[in-house]
């Protein structure tokens, strides 16, 4: 007999291979954002300057930038801090969305109209127009970027979360409650929250590469983390300068990028298959 029931949700997550292999790459990935640090071969902000703009060697594996800082150390580190900018700004969206979108489909009427004309006012501009207006109010830094990106998510996350409200509590079983004298915590808490997390755990999923992308695009530009922190997003910007006497700079931050945000999609996709099989 083995420790996971049949039919349950690791189960299922296990049979996906999409599901399985898109987690074992993100679990690589977290793990090298945890323990990379340690896996540096130097510090990221030291410079080599015997080693300016340095191919790939045996000295430094990924080769170093325009002032001899080596790139894998800077991309090790990056990673913390891109999945850490990542999570807080997907946070920001969940807690804050949910909390939206659930007092909209709940309460209804005028709390109802007033939350969701505000939310469509937000949704007709795009999360990263948004992102770079807030950073440009607060100030260029990695935590205003963090706090700018999980706030422009917040409009699709409450529009969504609201829907699945209105679905679980026009449900017999809530109307049932209701008929029985449940008060409405409880039906908010213990009916209504635990049926709605299926699509809202989908969409965080989805929600994280969206959110690295754009952390990466404001640091492109110049409006997330300042040098000489190492965050890919950044390391791309610098690499760009040189993209044609140094292709090392630019690509493997581009790379990684690349990878972390398609893992995720794909996760996102398989979790949308094991919740909903009919959507296959």
């Amino acid at each position: 007999m083995t420790w996971i029931r049949e039919d349950s949700f690791l189960e299922k997550l296990w049979r996906n291979p999409k599901a399985r292999y898109s987690l074992g790459i993100l679990l690589v990935v977290i793990v090298v954002g945890i323990v990379g640090p340690w896996l540096a071969p130097h510090d990221p902000t030291q410079p080599f300057y015997e080693a300016l703009l340095s191919e790939p060697s045996a000295d430094h594996v990924l080769g170093t930038d325009s002032i001899g800082r080596d790139v894998l150390s800077r991309l090790l580190h990056g990673a913390r801090v891109t999945l850490m900018v990542a999570v807080m700004a997907v946070s920001i969206t969940f807690i804050t969305g949910t909390f939206i979108g659930v007092t909209s489909g709940f309460l209804g009427g005028v709390v109802d109209t007033v939350l969701m004309r505000v939310m469509d006012i937000l949704l007709a501009i795009p999360n990263i127009i948004m992102a770079m207006a807030i950073v440009a109010i607060l100030g260029p830094s990695l935590t205003n970027a963090m706090i700018a990106v999980g706030i422009a998510g917040i409009p699709k996350y409450a529009r969504l979360t609201r829907g699945a409200t209105l679905s679980v509590k026009s449900s017999g079983y809530v109307e049932a409650s209701r008929a029985v004298g449940t008060s409405h915590a409880r039906i908010l808490l213990y009916q209504i929250m635990p049926n709605i997390m299926s699509p809202l755990l989908v969409y965080t999923t989805l929600q994280i590469g969206i959110a690295i992308l754009d952390t990466a695009a404001l640091s492109f530009i110049g409006l997330g983390a300042q040098p000489p922190t190492p965050e890919w997003g950044t390391m791309l910007s610098e690499g760009k300068e040189y993209i044609h006497d140094a292709w090392w700079l630019a690509t493997f931050p581009g790379i990684s990028i690349t990878i972390v945000v398609f893992t995720v999609n794909i996760l996102g996709d398989a979790l949308r298959d094991i919740f909903d099989p009919k959507s296959t």
